[in-house]
C-alpha cells in the first residue's frame, strides 16, 4: 500500500509539473547573419553588382532590403546579426542588431503578464509595430528614436496590461537596437574601413558569435535555448586573404575532386566553434568582372563546398538568384 501511495505521490507531482510549465516558453530562435561582401571585386565603378551571372542589386537596393527585413524580425522572432567581408581574419566584426535575448525578454513579459492568448497576440503585435517605428525614425533621421513614443504604442496596445517597467524596458531596448541597425547600415553607402574579401575570416567569426551567444541564452524556465542559424552571403566567393586570391590554387587542380581536397587539407587543423546545424544560402557566387570558364566555376563551386562541410555547413545553396533580402 505504502509502494502504490509513493507512486501516486509521484504521478501527481509529474501531472502537476506539466500542467505548471510555460508550453509558451521559446527552447530555440532563428538567427539569421548577414555577410555582405563589397569589394571591388563584387561591385562595378557605380557601385552596382553585375548583372551577368550575379545578383542586380545596387547597394543602395540593399540597403532597403536590410531595412525591411531588420523591421520583420521581432514579428518573426529573428535574431539578426550583420558584417561587412573584411580584408582578413583579425578585421571581422559581426555585429549583433537584434539580439535573441531581447526576444527571449518580450516572451516573458508577453507569458507572464497575459493569460489570454487574444490580449498576449494583440500586444506582441504592438510590440513589432513599436519596433517598425524605431526603425522608421532612424531611417527619417540618425540618434532620432524616441524611447517615450514607443513605449506609448506598447502600453496602448496592451491595454496597459504591459506596465510603464517593461514598457519602458523594452522601448529602450528596441530604440538601441534601431540606432545601431541603422548606423551599420549606413557605411553601405560610406564604404567602411578595410573592406575586403576575407570571406573564410568572416564565416568562421560568425560562426564564433553564435557558439559565445548560446551559451548565454537561458529562457524563462531556467532551460538553455539553442539558436538556428543560418547565413546569408552576398558575395561572388573569389576569397582574397593577405592579398592572395584564392583562385590561383583552386584554378591550378586538376579536377572537381582534386578542388574539394584542397579544401579539406587546409583546414585539417581547424576545430569547428559551433557545433550546431547551420544552413547557408550565397547569393553571386563568380560573378566578377572577370569571366570564369565553366570548367574553373566547376572547381570553385566544390572547393567552397567542402570547405563549408568543413564548418559543419551541410545545407548549402550556393547560387546567383538576385536574392532579395528582406524577404528571406
Amino acid at each position: 500500500m505504502k509502494t502504490r501511495l509513493s507512486l501516486f505521490v509521484i504521478l501527481i507531482s509529474i501531472i502537476s509539473l506539466t500542467a505548471c510549465s510555460n508550453k509558451g516558453v521559446a527552447t530555440s530562435i532563428r538567427a539569421d547573419i548577414i555577410l555582405l561582401d563589397i569589394s571591388g571585386s563584387s561591385t562595378n565603378s557605380v557601385g552596382t553588382f553585375n548583372i551577368e551571372d550575379h545578383s542586380p542589386s545596387s547597394l543602395s537596393e540593399r540597403k532597403k532590403q536590410l531595412e525591411s527585413k531588420l523591421k520583420n524580425s521581432i514579428s518573426q522572432r529573428t535574431a539578426v546579426y550583420f558584417g561587412f567581408v573584411k580584408k582578413n581574419y583579425g578585421r571581422s566584426d559581426i555585429v549583433t542588431l537584434v539580439p535573441a535575448s531581447l526576444i527571449l525578454e518580450i516572451d516573458s513579459i508577453l507569458n507572464k503578464d497575459f493569460k489570454n492568448k487574444k490580449l498576449q497576440g494583440e500586444a506582441s503585435d504592438g510590440i513589432s509595430v513599436a519596433w517598425a517605428s524605431a526603425i522608421d525614425q532612424e531611417i527619417a533621421l540618425p540618434d532620432s528614436c524616441n524611447k517615450e513614443i514607443l513605449k506609448q504604442i506598447i502600453i496602448n496596445s496592451s491595454n496597459a496590461q504591459i506596465g510603464d517597467e517593461n514598457a519602458n524596458r523594452i522601448s529602450s531596448k528596441l530604440c538601441n537596437s534601431a540606432v545601431n541597425s541603422m548606423y551599420q547600415f549606413n557605411q553601405l553607402e560610406s564604404s567602411p574601413d578595410n573592406i575586403g574579401s576575407d570571406i573564410q575570416g568572416s564565416i568562421d567569426r560568425s560562426l564564433q558569435k553564435i557558439a559565445s551567444d548560446e551559451k548565454r541564452l537561458i529562457n524563462s524556465d531556467m532551460k538553455q535555448v539553442v539558436l538556428r542559424p543560418t547565413i546569408i552571403l552576398v558575395s561572388d566567393l573569389i576569397q582574397v586573404s593577405n592579398g592572395k586570391p584564392i583562385t590561383s590554387d583552386v584554378f591550378a587542380t586538376s579536377d572537381n575532386k582534386a578542388a574539394c581536397e584542397l579544401a579539406r587539407n587546409e583546414s585539417k587543423s581547424f576545430t569547428p566553434s559551433y557545433d550546431g546545424n547551420v544552413v547557408l544560402i550565397s547569393d553571386g557566387f563568380a560573378g566578377t568582372k572577370g569571366e570564369i570558364n565553366s570548367n574553373n566555376r566547376d572547381k570553385l563551386m566544390e572547393y567552397w563546398k567542402c570547405w563549408f562541410e568543413s564548418r559543419l555547413i551541410t545545407e548549402i545553396d550556393i547560387g546567383a538568384k538576385g536574392i532579395d533580402l528582406g524577404a528571406l
